[in-house]
């Protein structure tokens, strides 16, 4: 095969990015791989080193396209064009369709768009319900990623409920079902116990690992914490995480509310600024309870590590995969408080063995990094 140049616009400081990008990178007789990232990505001298580490090159940062500035978005496409240009790359691969698909408009360099949740289940379609004054603005956003859609060699998503939607959108109906996938092998046989936060040792807690981000309901969360049993409070720590990239007001609101509890309820709680992979996969391995409740999702890799970790996951009542998530987890009736206390006690009181033994067996057929990598390598080996 001959060796591939591929230009990845993306986002550096996305741990699931990487893992995209660093499959391919690590094989360097087979590809170099550069990362494109907009100027609102802020990098680490410890970032950078571990992109380089991985054998991605990062190439200038360039600012993100806005129709507010036309002056400044005609020097970022000529930018763009010139790093295009320079790499002449046989492929341009976009990770998370918005914004970034946007850039395939103004090259015809062969191309995949990657779709992995939120982007083309909420903001495209959000696009063609704005009325008023933005309506024009929307209409035209929608038909630019329509194009950049179209212009693309191979569209691929991370749940079947993403392809519909290219399908329902785009009239896409060959889009590819590629997930981000785990490491199933390396989750499963390595303890991964000095990795273990230590205001978690000796502890029994819940872990909920999806960001303080409105599409993640971590108020409902809090607000189902206020109806469980006195036991199950005294008893458990509940675990959040911030992450690097959070909406300020809406973590501040739920920092309130964490206090609010304590103060009330006596709730034991820690809120991690930000977990490593191997610092997550150390947490699922000893909590005693996952839970996910975002509004939109695709197919998550912390619920894919909880299933390979044996750990017992709660999950919002949305269209998710069957093949992973039938049968794996509790999902909720409905996404209520109520309902999610009712899903609490039940997984802490009975949470079969069998379940357990099941989410294995399915995250290893359809979640394992390896397997769902190898069929993105034979997109890329097609395009000439």
């Amino acid at each position: 095969m001959t060796k591939k140049k591929i230009l990845y616009i993306a986002n550096g400081n996305n741990i699931h990015d990487v893992k995209w990008i660093s499959f391919f990178s690590e094989r360097t007789d087979e590809y170099t791989c550069f990362l494109m990232c907009d100027t609102l990505c802020e990098f680490t001298e410890q970032t950078k080193s571990t992109l380089a580490k991985l054998n991605i090159q990062l190439v200038p940062q360039i600012e993100p396209l806005s129709i507010k500035s036309p002056l400044l978005s005609w020097k970022s496409i000529r930018q763009f064009k010139k790093t295009i240009s320079e790499i002449q790359p046989d492929i341009i691969h976009v990770l998370f369709a918005t914004p970034n698909a946007l850039w395939l408009n103004f090259t015809n360099t062969s191309s995949v768009i990657t779709t992995r949740g939120s982007d083309i289940l909420r903001v495209i379609p959000e696009l063609r319900t704005e009325s008023g004054i933005k309506k024009l603005y929307f209409k035209y956003l929608f038909y630019r990623f329509k194009k950049a859609f179209k212009k693309a060699k191979y569209c691929t998503g991370t749940s079947q409920a993403q392809l519909d939607s290219m399908h329902n959108y785009f009239s896409m109906a060959d889009a590819k079902l590629i997930r981000t996938g785990v490491d199933t092998e390396k989750i499963m046989n390595s303890s991964h116990d000095d990795f273990l936060p230590r205001e978690l040792h000796g502890i029994k807690y819940i872990i909920s690992p999806r960001f303080m981000s409105p599409i993640y309901r971590i108020d409902l969360q809090l607000e189902t914490i206020e109806k469980l049993s006195d036991a199950i409070l005294g008893e458990y720590t509940f675990a959040f995480v911030r992450g690097l990239q959070f909406d300020q007001d809406y973590y501040s609101e739920q920092l309130k509310t964490l206090d609010h509890l304590r103060e009330k309820y006596g709730l034991k709680f820690i809120v991690f600024d930000y977990l490593t992979q191997d610092q997550i996969v150390a947490v699922l391995k000893h909590a005693s309870l996952c839970i996910m409740t975002p509004v939109s999702d695709g197919t998550p890799n912390s619920a894919l590590e909880s299933m390979a970790a044996r750990c017992p996951l709660i999950l919002s009542n949305l269209p998710y995969d069957n093949d992973l998530f039938s049968g794996t987890c509790i999902k909720l009736n409905e996404n209520t408080a109520e309902s999610l206390r009712i899903a609490i006690q039940t997984a802490i009181d009975d949470y079969p063995d069998s379940v357990l033994n099941h989410a294995q067996i399915q995250v290893i057929r359809n979640g394992d990094r390896t397997n769902e990598m190898l069929k993105l390598a034979k997109l890329y080996e097609s395009i000439h």
